[in-house]
């Protein structure tokens, strides 16, 4: 992955509009595929199911509480992970939905840097 592109955090309502971009999305898992060990479901702060395909194999770890995932967007429902963050159980999944809603409102005041 290339440093220097902007990655922008978005919502699940977004992801729509990002189609073949990179972008950061936070939600609660709601279903790992301990069987094939590919795919993760999170739930959205607006409530869209996304699926995550994760794509470093065996190597990921989750269970349950949330977690933020960059990866392209593949359609308006799923991403190609290519890295994922947890962020535990006591995460405030809708205070983040408000802050990315904000920052893509006003991006005079929140610019998009290079992750």
């Amino acid at each position: 992955m290339s440093m220097g592109m902007p990655r922008p955090r978005v919502t699940g309502a977004m992801l729509a509009n990002f189609t073949g971009s990179t972008v950061c999305v936070a939600g609660q898992i709601v279903e790992v595929d301990n069987v094939s060990r590919q795919w993760v479901r999170i739930e959205t702060g607006d409530g869209t199911a996304v699926m995550c395909r994760m794509t470093m194999g065996d190597e990921f770890e989750l269970a349950d509480g949330f977690v933020e995932v960059l990866g392209t967007v593949t359609d308006p429902k799923s991403m190609e992970t290519q890295f994922y963050l947890t962020l535990g159980a006591d995460f405030d999944l809708e205070q983040y939905d408000t802050a990315v809603k904000l920052s893509a409102q006003y991006p005079e005041i929140f610019p998009q840097r290079p992750m």
